[in-house]
């Protein structure tokens, strides 16, 4: 919060009492944020940062008058709001299939992935029950809850539905299709946007 005086006036009050009145303006500043929409011009995987954020701003001019030294009277002047414009990011439908189209950013974190195929050591369902296919992937709850929804860059939008004996701390496990794809995905260090629904 900024604080500015903008005019100051004195005068003598009754017996003696020194009176002031100031014009005082404080401004606060309201945080941009960041929200997500799909795009169908975004190719699979990809992030695309449509629009920079600007942070708001409330200003508000007070009327404050002191009587020797000490706040006796505060009076709203005058307010000024400008909204907040959050930073937009563009991303791909890939993925997990969701009815909505807009979300918040709770954090963004940087993992290393590896990918699976659920048939091979599993009955092919996730921790959350669902049939593990792309779009599902395993985390450590400690880190990303389940059923949080999340962007993964270079892979797409997803739901963390599983968990493995492997999968601790910043590690992910990105789910296959197939066996060979996901053998083949091998190690990557990438960012994962863990998505807010507000």
């Amino acid at each position: 919060m900024a604080l500015l005086t903008v005019a100051t006036m004195a005068m003598a009050g009754s017996k003696g009492h020194k009176i002031e009145t100031q014009l005082e303006t404080h401004t606060d500043r309201i945080p941009a944020g960041v929200r997500y929409e799909f795009s169908r011009t975004v190719r699979p995987g990809r992030l695309v940062k449509a629009q920079d954020g600007r942070e708001g701003v409330i200003k508000k001019t007070f009327r404050i008058t002191y009587k020797d030294g000490k706040p006796v009277d505060k009076e709203l002047v005058k307010e000024e709001r400008r909204q907040p414009q959050p930073t937009l990011m563009l991303m791909s439908r890939s993925g997990w299939q969701t009815s909505r189209g807009s979300f918040g950013r709770g954090k963004v974190l940087d993992m290393v992935a590896t990918g699976y195929y659920a048939m091979v050591c599993g009955t092919g369902r996730t921790r959350l029950g669902y049939r593990a296919d792309y779009g599902h992937v395993a985390v450590d709850p400690r880190v990303i809850p389940l059923g949080s929804l999340v962007y993964v860059e270079s892979y797409g939008f997803a739901i963390a539905s599983d968990t493995g004996s492997a999968i601790k701390g910043h590690r992910i496990d990105l789910c296959f299709p197939d066996y060979g794809t996901a053998a083949r995905y091998g190690h990557k260090h990438l960012k994962v946007h863990v998505l807010s629904r507000s």
